[in-house]
């Protein structure tokens, strides 16, 4: 055993035994007094996420296998064909207030409460290639302003929190292939185009051209509202040479009228 996995293990080892949690818990108590926190999603002082709240989150959250309920299809007209998209839970409740603390109030280490979720859908629905050919997890981007604004892309942060983690399979790779067009930056706002080019799935995106013809694809998605933006994705991709198998996202956005199920 070289030296860094010795000092490494050691330290793993130390951080686990009591009273370095009795340490760690004055540090962060410490912390909340002279820099005070509260909870992303409750507002209750001295937690950045209290135990409730991540309580509820995680019964919000659903590991494989997926409810019926979470499942859905994006029509791809152009193709005729449907994309199957799959969802880790109902956007609402703590769930939707953690994910809007998480993208729009930098409240970043939310990423790793949500990345196991993410990681075990995708895992569950990657389908093994003939030739150990790898299966692309491919994020559809933020915008420029939103990146920016934010200092991160919420969906590549979790995928990359699950990566360093291990929590993929040796054939599946991150890959992001897909950016916005130069001139749908400078379009401005997606309700700015007309109604036919927004369903024409192919003025909002552009991907890399396929390294292996026929290279399957996850798209992976923080919410799923209408569909629109996977359908441009997934035909940006098509164009490019991908096969895209499915999308997944963190939760899906239930019709107005839908009874919620949590």
């Amino acid at each position: 055993m070289d030296m860094p996995t010795m000092w490494l293990g050691a330290l793993e080892y130390l951080s686990q035994r009591r009273p370095m949690r009795w340490i760690a818990f004055g540090f962060r108590e410490l912390a909340n007094f002279l820099i005070p926190t509260s909870c992303a999603v409750c507002s209750r002082a001295d937690f950045r996420l209290c135990p409730e709240c991540r309580s509820e989150i995680q019964r919000q959250l659903f590991l494989p296998p997926l409810p019926d309920g979470q499942h859905h299809y994006v029509e791809l007209p152009l193709l005729a064909q449907q994309l199957p998209v799959s969802s880790c839970g109902i956007y609402g409740k703590e769930l939707a207030r953690s994910m809007l603390a998480f993208k729009n109030k930098q409240r970043y280490f939310l990423g790793a409460v949500f990345a196991p979720y993410l990681a075990a859908a995708i895992n569950s629905s990657c389908i093994p290639q003939p030739g150990q050919l790898e299966t692309y997890i491919v994020p559809v981007p933020s915008s420029l302003k939103a990146t920016g604004k934010r200092g991160y892309s919420p969906v590549s942060s979790m995928l990359a929190r699950g990566m360093r983690r291990g929590l993929y399979s040796a054939d599946l790779a991150i890959k992001p292939v897909l950016h916005y067009r130069v001139r749908s930056i400078l379009a401005g706002a997606q309700k700015l185009k007309s109604g036919s080019a927004r369903r024409s799935g192919k003025e909002h995106f552009i991907a890399e051209q396929a390294d292996t013809p026929g290279r399957p694809v996850i798209l992976v998605d923080d919410v799923l509202t209408t569909g629109s933006t996977l359908r441009q994705a997934a035909m940006a991709c098509h164009e490019a040479g991908y096969n895209v198998t499915l999308g997944i996202v963190l939760a899906l956005t239930k019709p107005p009228n839908h009874e919620s199920e949590q």
